[in-house]
């Protein structure tokens, strides 16, 4: 039986996989992960004592057991960011998404503070089979494993743009001091539901969309400041799959 389910699994990686483009991109908070290199090199390392100490869950809150396989959502809504998560504060995670066993020489994107973990997303379609360990002291918990599925959303619902500033909402009328972008408390940042979706964003106050707009880039860190004092009313609106969010608005005055 459970080689008959490997095979069916095999089967349907291939046949998922076929056409898909590729892609990549590391965001601050979201890794939009739509490549994967195959290394099928085993890694032999020592185990930590306990088990269960690293996995997988959704940001939406769903927790997901070892060797199963799940499907997600592209887009990177809540439901379709994949989080490392620790029962320890006090290790380091690795992540591979080929299947090859992680460490700290086998690695995708670099180790992990699980006090603070990158959220991994995909805007294609396709199949991945992540594993993910913990390390304390050169010494590794047994791999936790989890093939997803990721699938376009026949319905996707797009909430409108966020706008917030050194990770606190704003809405209305807000002034920020001018800066060249390297103060946090000093930059606009727009957030959407979906982090690959494309923002389409104006500050003449009238509203955006993909035929008139200030500036258009994908919505996965976006950030805007300005050198010199000014005011702007932004409008932003998020699209993906060609649908369309409500329109965002914010006045800002850019201020010495």
């Amino acid at each position: 039986m459970r080689t008959m389910c490997r095979v069916m699994i095999g089967a349907l990686v291939l046949w998922l996989g076929a056409g898909c483009a590729t892609q990549e991109d590391a965001p601050p908070e979201v890794v939009q992960e739509d490549m994967v290199d195959r290394d099928d090199t085993a890694v032999p390392v020592p185990r930590l004592a306990e088990t269960g100490i690293a996995s997988f869950r959704s940001a939406a809150g769903t927790r997901f057991r070892t060797e199963t396989i799940v499907t997600l959502p592209t887009g990177g809504p809540p439901s379709g960011r994949l989080v490392p998560t620790s029962s320890r504060d006090d290790v380091t995670l690795y992540v591979t998404r080929d299947g090859s066993v992680p460490s700290a020489a086998n690695n995708w994107d670099g180790p992990i503070d699980p006090r603070e973990p990158r959220a991994i997303s995909r805007p294609l379609e396709g199949v991945a089979s992540y594993r993910i360990v913990a390390e304390h002291d050169g010494e590794y918990s047994v791999p936790f494993t989890l093939t997803v599925i990721w699938e376009h959303e026949e319905d996707p619902q797009v909430d409108g743009p966020v706008f917030s500033v050194n990770g606190r909402e704003v809405s209305g009328s807000v002034s920020i001091p001018v800066s060249d972008g390297g103060n946090p408390a000093a930059r606009l940042e727009i957030v959407c539901t979906y982090v690959s979706s494309m923002l389409y964003i104006t500050r003449d106050g009238t509203d955006p969309s993909v035929d008139n707009y200030w500036r258009s880039q994908p919505c996965d860190g976006t950030y805007i400041w300005s050198p010199d004092p000014s005011a702007a009313e932004y409008r932003a609106l998020a699209v993906w799959r060609g649908v369309t969010s409500p329109v965002a608005s914010l006045d800002v005055e850019w201020t010495d």
